[in-house]
């Protein structure tokens, strides 16, 4: 009786392709999640310039702007997608990955928004 060399060839694992898109999504997450703190300071800056501004920080009056929560829950709904960016593993998960890190942009670009509008 001769052993069956197919059975034996076979692996009980998969062998899964590199991950090659969860490693650049996972570039870009850091990457803008590095730029977020200067934008925002630029966007802090921009915010000083109008007229307005001055109004609001010299007498305390025209201050308008956004909710202080919105602030917040922009910047955790955005901490939340960048770590799913960077935890969620497996070449099937891409997609997920992908929304993250469209998720993590879209928070950001609204926080930014936000600090813009502040003494608007």
């Amino acid at each position: 009786m001769s052993p069956d060399l197919r059975a034996r060839a076979a692996s009980p694992v998969p062998i899964t392709p590199p991950d090659v898109e969860g490693a650049r999504l996972r570039k870009w997450a850091l990457v803008w999640a590095g730029l977020l703190l200067p934008a925002t300071l630029l966007a802090g800056v921009l915010a000083l310039i109008p007229e307005d501004a001055g109004r609001c920080i010299t007498h305390g009056g025209g201050c308008g702007g956004a909710p202080g929560f919105l602030y917040a829950v922009s910047l955790v709904i955005a901490a939340a997608a960048f770590v799913t960016v960077l935890t969620v593993r497996g070449a099937s998960r891409a997609g997920v990955r992908r929304a993250a890190l469209w998720t993590q942009l879209g928070a950001e670009a609204f926080f930014l928004l936000f600090v813009l509008t502040t003494f608007a």
